[in-house]
């Protein structure tokens, strides 16, 4: 479920009037205890933080009551059409988005393993593996809104299965590309039948061409039989490849380089805006 923030008129009985109609208040430490309303609220808006599930909405924060005039000013530009019901929740969801959390976890896969570190320039005698691993901790720093999971690789052929023990909604692998030390850019992988899969894809593709300003490759579909395909088709969750940059290109890894920390708040970007699509 995604963590939502909602403002509404305190109604008896712990309701809530919405933008969307009546939800009902409720404790998401208790779930079947209803949150308690001072009879003295009734009739004041509010704003809750938590979760929504048909119509129940779990709080995950104290119940913050507006002042009376607050509400007073809220009900005169609801009456005098000023401001709409969903004008008035747009403000509030901008006021809060910070807070905002999505319930979802991201298993963030580090391509290759130690003794198989994948490509590697060797002017910087950097491997595809080492430049990842660091690359992963730093996002895992930056994402705010998302649970994240490093994977590491036991062996290639039980990847998929150790993934899917973890029960992601959604996974990202990090690899660089290489080919002859001149080609350069930025694409993304995803398995050919999967809209989940794609729409991954264009997300993070955006993200990091945006950051690196590098030649935008595009997003490639996979089949099983495919570079890469083997984990996009045998993983439960929709999986993506980000090949960011061409670690054998000295320019390339340069400007990956540059500000490492900057390119992992691009995938942390990306990770939190997937987490409302999949």
């Amino acid at each position: 479920m995604k963590q939502s923030v909602l403002i509404g008129l305190i109604r008896p009985n712990s309701f809530l009037k919405t933008n969307q109609g009546y939800v009902r208040l409720l404790d998401s430490r208790e779930p079947n205890k209803l949150v308690e309303i001072d009879d003295k609220q009734i009739g004041r808006f509010a704003v809750v933080k938590g979760f929504i599930e048909e119509n129940n909405f779990y709080l995950t924060d104290k119940l913050e009551v507006l002042s009376p005039v607050a509400s007073n000013l809220i009900e005169n530009f609801l009456k005098k059409e000023i401001l709409s019901w969903d004008e008035i929740q747009n403000e509030i969801e901008n006021i809060y988005s910070d807070q905002i959390v999505y319930n979802k976890l991201c298993a963030l896969v580090i391509g290759h393993k130690k003794h198989s570190p994948g490509a590697v320039n060797k002017r910087k005698n950097l491997s595809e593996f080492d430049f990842n691993e660091d690359l992963a901790i730093r996002i895992e720093r930056r994402v705010k809104k998302v649970k994240v999971q490093r994977i590491y690789r036991r062996t290639f052929e039980s990847l998929p299965h150790d993934i899917n023990l973890l029960d992601p909604d959604f996974i990202i692998s990090l690899h660089c590309n290489a080919f002859n030390g001149k080609a350069s850019g930025t694409e993304v992988l995803y398995y050919h039948r999967s809209e989940k899969g794609k729409k991954m894809a264009e997300i993070l593709l955006r993200h990091l061409v945006e950051y690196l300003k590098l030649p935008n490759r595009g997003i490639k579909p996979k089949t099983a039989e495919d570079r890469g395909g083997y984990l996009l088709r045998y993983t439960k969750a929709p999986c993506v490849i980000a090949e960011p940059f061409f670690i054998d290109n000295d320019d390339d890894l340069a400007r990956a380089q540059e500000d490492i920390d900057g390119l992992a708040l691009a995938y942390a970007r990306a990770i939190e805006e997937i987490a409302k699509v999949v």
